[in-house]
């Protein structure tokens, strides 16, 4: 049951944070297994237009992922906050309306961009000679969207009932399968981009039907149930995720403005490199996006009951982990930037070179943003989605695009680089006060 899952191991917070987060970093490190491994395979075989084009196409899912996380969270943060009340008919009916909404709105995003693909296609892409490639990707993959969103959605409720290790084995078979798929579209059949989106769609489907099956099957605690729409309802959901949105709809923007920087100053070997240095990141972000999704059930239920001191130390047991996991990230990349860059890009000097005058630049974003990451996942998960939502926003939006549109009139191409994390380094600031003002707020709270 979601209550001994959740209460077994309050004695012990290190143990409570890491059964939920372990699970949800390794589906998480499966999910970027599957990212890098597309990467290898389209850099090596399909070659720097394949990793341009891919990149090219990645603000039309950031949107996508931007629509399902937030109605996943939103929907999953009611719904925790039921289960640790002790109201699990509220559960339910919160899980069944979510569900049904974020499937509404993942099909009609589809069928816009499909119905505006040709205008979609040539905001996208400046580069005739990538035309063809982010056509090609772009095409296929959408058909998949609706089963790879609902694919999120269904994870996020897994895990939000106490059930990390479900989720993970689902993740895990779909992942296996990508892999299988790669190298027979890809490397053997020689599908080009198509195989991989072909690759990617067919894998993520499997895991859909994994969730969906067990949903159905009575050995949820949350189920199916007739529910009625109200605004109210609606409003909360998508205003307890909106932080989240915010967070993939500006890597979505970000990623767009970057493009157009970096195609006008570096050409197809600037975008490559820097969709290496995505992948790098990526990892990183994943393994962060698992601490976060790990505290965020425990964190909701705590507030649910009351449990305030709890709630303290799995956020100081987060930071650290944070900390050391992004360190760890930079000094690799520190020392292994050209090796990083050469597995994906076959020997290419230009891009090699890119990536060691511009990887550990980049990189150094990962020892400020763990912080940042866990404070937006804190403050959705006690229900102020409007300070999650600022430092969000600031982080992914308002500075980074700021700085990436100016930094590199005065700097060069440095500048691009930096402009990530300097928006992380002032993001920071804020992040701190509002922590450091909301566990004053509840401190007087428990001595009031």
């Amino acid at each position: 049951m979601m209550q001994n899952n959740l209460s077994r191991l309050e004695s012990r917070p290190v143990a409570r944070f890491f059964s939920f987060s372990v699970p949800a970093i390794l589906g998480m490190l499966l999910t970027s297994g599957i990212v890098i491994v597309d990467g290898l395979f389209i850099g090596n075989i399909i070659g720097k237009e394949g990793l341009a084009s891919v990149n090219l196409t990645l603000p039309v899912l950031y949107l996508f992922l931007g629509v399902s996380i937030m109605l996943g969270v939103g929907g999953a943060v009611k719904t925790g906050h039921s289960l640790g009340a002790g109201k699990e008919g509220d559960a339910a009916g919160y899980f069944s309306s979510t569900i049904a909404l974020a499937a509404i709105l993942i099909i009609a995003l589809v069928a816009l961009c499909f119905v505006f693909f040709e205008p979609l296609l040539g905001k996208l892409n400046s580069d005739p000679a990538l035309h063809g490639f982010v056509r090609s990707y772009l095409w296929t993959i959408i058909w998949f969207y609706p089963a790879m969103m609902m694919n999120i959605v269904f994870s996020i409720f897994i895990r939000a009932e106490g059930k990390p290790g479900l989720s993970l084995f689902f993740g895990v078979a779909g992942n296996v399968f990508n892999i299988v798929l790669d190298y027979i579209m890809i490397a053997h059949w020689g599908m080009g981009l198509r195989g991989a989106a072909l690759a990617t769609g067919i894998s993520v489907t499997l895991p859909m039907c994994c969730g969906i099956l067990y949903f159905l099957s009575g050995r949820s605690l949350l189920r199916f149930v007739k529910f009625s729409w109200e605004w109210q309802e609606i409003r909360q959901i998508g205003y307890n995720g909106s932080s989240e949105m915010i967070g993939q709809l500006s890597v979505g923007v970000t990623t767009w403005v970057f493009n157009r920087v970096i195609l006008s100053r570096m050409g197809v070997d600037g975008v490559a490199a820097y969709t290496i240095a995505g992948y790098i990141s990526f990892v990183q972000m994943m393994i962060i996006t698992g601490f976060a999704i790990g505290l965020s059930p425990i964190v909701g239920y705590d507030f649910g009951a009351g449990k305030t001191d709890h709630i303290r130390q799995i956020m100081k047991i987060a930071f650290v982990s944070g900390f050391i996991t992004g360190f760890i990230c930079w000094s690799l990349i520190l020392f292994s930037s050209a090796a990083i860059a050469d597995s994906f890009s076959s020997g290419n000097g230009n891009i090699i070179t890119l990536a060691q005058s511009g990887f550990g630049l980049f990189a150094a974003a990962f020892l400020l943003n763990g912080f940042n990451i866990l404070t937006t996942a804190y403050f959705t998960s006690i229900g102020n989605a409007g300070v999650s939502l600022f430092i969000a926003s600031m982080r992914g939006l308002l500075l980074i695009n700021l700085f990436i549109l100016t930094l590199p009139l005065f700097m060069g191409d440095a500048g691009i680089w930096l402009s990530y994390p300097l928006a992380e380094l002032v993001t920071l600031c804020f992040a701190v006060i509002f922590m450091r003002r909301s566990y004053h707020q509840s401190a007087v709270l428990i001595n009031a």
